[in-house]
């Protein structure tokens, strides 16, 4: 019952921190804010998949907890909420998965991003 409240909790702030913000193209994808992104899913595999839209694709990190496996297909269209991770490889980490059925899958509990992580190695 306790993860059931975490989790809806978790939801929620992901909603809160979204606000009223349309989704974003992959290709305009910036740290630190929490960001949604839509489209179509274009790989499965089990610690998540790649997403893409008009702009371009991004693979999304989205493996469930206790090894329960992400039920989602190729082709399938899916809104996610979540955060661009730092470094060098651009890889989105899913928090909430919305299905075009309106289920929603929550993946983990936001985790805070920060503005000044740098993004690319030091040379």
């Amino acid at each position: 019952m306790r993860n059931f409240v975490i989790q809806i909790l978790s939801a929620m702030f992901v909603f809160l921190l979204t606000g009223c913000a349309g989704t974003t193209p992959i290709q305009d994808l910036a740290l630190p804010p929490v960001s949604t992104i839509e489209g179509n899913i274009t790989q499965v595999d089990e610690n998540g998949f790649s997403l893409k839209d008009n702009s371009g694709s991004i693979y999304v990190r989205a493996k469930l907890p206790d090894n329960k496996k992400l039920i989602l297909s190729v082709d399938e269209r899916v809104k996610v909420y979540g955060n661009l991770q730092g470094g060098q490889e651009r890889i989105f980490d899913g928090y909430v998965i919305k299905k075009s059925t309106g289920e929603q899958i929550i993946v983990s509990n936001p985790t805070p991003h920060f503005g000044f992580i740098i993004q690319s190695s030091f040379k």
